[in-house]
């Protein structure tokens, strides 16, 4: 009953923080959009890839640190893995400021989805050396990065203009993103002994399974 609960509070602690990190990343990615609009490099989309990428990668991080002694790598893994297929749709113009709708939406889950691979295989590292499950951390990452893309746009596509609707769309990327990642994580590291109370972290005595 112990590991159980322990468990359902790192579940609760990450989907709270990936959705966190979502609302986080649209402002990052408002200022950097701005930051390029100075620089003259307004109409990139990289800003959309590594703005998100670091703001969920932050505060993901600061989760998986304390309860199974990630380090940094993790952050990182979300920002390159994330931003590169971005920055690659820039510099081959595949987001081309003529493009179809439908297109640029196209391309946006591609990109989401090639960026979950990388953020997916990179942070697979971290975890393998706690859980002989770590390999499915990928198809999760892959899923909960294109769910997350979907979402918004469905949801506010049918309604352009202000409505609630799309602020509800938009803030429900972060709460899929984090229940996907939350509950794969969750599973994958079941078979690991890892301190689930975050003060125990550094004593390896206290160490507990996830039943």
């Amino acid at each position: 009953m112990k590991t159980r609960s322990n468990a359902q509070r790192f579940f609760g602690r990450w989907v709270l923080a990936t959705f966190g990190g979502w609302l986080l990343g649209v402002v990052v990615i408002v200022l950097l959009a701005g930051i390029g609009e100075l620089v003259h490099l307004g109409g990139n989309q990289c800003a959309v890839g590594i703005g998100m990428g670091w703001s969920i990668g932050c505060v993901q991080w600061r989760i998986a640190r304390k309860w199974f002694g990630s380090s940094s790598e993790w952050m990182w893994a979300s920002v390159v893995g994330m931003g590169t297929p971005f920055v690659l749709s820039d510099l081959f113009g595949a987001w081309g400021h003529g493009g179809h709708a439908g297109m640029l939406s196209l391309v946006g889950l591609v990109n989401a989805a090639l960026g979950g691979l990388l953020v997916g295989l990179w942070q697979r590292r971290t975890l393998r050396s706690h859980s002989a499950r770590a390999n499915w951390w990928v198809p999760a990452c892959i899923a909960g990065w294109m769910l997350a893309a979907v979402l918004p746009p469905a949801l506010i596509g049918s309604r352009p203009g202000p409505h609630w609707s799309n602020l509800v769309g938009i803030a429900l990327g972060g709460v899929v993103l984090g229940v996907v990642s939350g509950g794969a994580l969750v599973w994958v590291l079941r078979s690991f002994a890892v301190a689930c109370q975050p003060e125990a972290a550094a004593d390896a005595s206290q160490e507990r399974r996830w039943g």
